[in-house]
């Protein structure tokens, strides 16, 4: 099931509801003129699985997989111009394991691997 944002809301311990039940599904956020920005799974309120998110202009700007909350895999970022941004790993604990960060020109300016940091 997918649902527009304005159909669900956060309880206090910040799951998703709708319709009074946790939700199961794809919740969509659009901007003010209709277009889709953001588009996340949920089980159980919590998100898990993928999760995408669109500049205004339809651009990608972020992609990465949920797992009970947890950022797992790999996660990427996009400058508004198409670029890569960043890359990131996380294990299945969430634990980041590398970072790798672009300029909008594609320059590497930044890699990181579990707790070291090179900045070029």
């Amino acid at each position: 099931m997918r649902i527009d944002s304005t159909e669900s809301y956060l309880d206090e311990t910040a799951r998703v509801h709708h319709d009074g039940e946790l939700f199961d599904g794809e919740v969509e956020t659009r901007d003010a003129t209709g277009t889709v920005i953001d588009l996340t799974t949920y089980w159980q309120g919590i998100p898990h699985g993928p999760h995408s998110a669109w500049y205004p202009s339809g651009r990608i700007r972020q992609q990465g997989v949920h797992n009970a909350g947890t950022a797992v895999g790999e996660w990427r970022k996009w400058h508004p111009n198409g670029r890569l941004a960043e890359l990131r790993t996380f294990d299945p604990q969430g634990r980041q394991l590398t970072r790798r960060r672009w300029d909008s020109d594609g320059n590497l300016v930044e890699e990181k691997t579990t707790g070291t940091t090179q900045s070029l």
